[in-house]
């Protein structure tokens, strides 16, 4: 079988950690791991944003693959979907062993795929916020 996403430690499954950044959206919050802070401009890994809702649990939206600082691969997922949807970046060439999968259309300047995204402290997304969140997200 092969992969679709890297087997680094990144791109595992996993829930949000407590250090993901909180991005405010028209429709609420996400989640974003790693923050800004983490990641260096040739940064190889994987990004993950979780939504925040009425779960009591964030729930994994979608996994942007990078590779040297820029997105190869989008694996999302609606929430009540059985399988994720996974499309790669026009013009990118996957290594080995991965299948390519439908070129993404209309992500190409969505801040929300970009390398950087900018985000507060989880605590900003708790009833009483501290200080920190007044400042700008980084």
């Amino acid at each position: 079988m092969e992969a679709v996403l890297p087997d680094l430690p990144s791109c595992m499954r996993a829930p949000a950690p407590d250090d993901a950044g909180v991005v405010a959206t028209p429709g609420g919050f996400m989640l974003v791991h790693p923050r800004n802070a983490d990641l260096p401009d040739d940064y190889t890994g994987c990004k993950t944003l979780w939504v925040m809702d009425v779960d009591p649990v964030p729930w994994r939206w979608a996994t942007l693959w990078f590779r040297d600082g820029r997105l190869q691969r989008v694996v999302s997922t609606l929430k009540d979907a059985p399988a994720p949807r996974i499309c790669d970046m026009p013009g990118v060439v996957l290594p080995a062993g991965y299948a390519p999968a439908p070129a993404c259309e209309g992500l190409d300047d969505h801040p929300w795929v970009s390398l950087r995204l900018p985000s507060w402290p989880r605590v900003c997304a708790n009833d009483t916020p501290p200080a920190v969140c007044d400042k700008e997200p980084e």
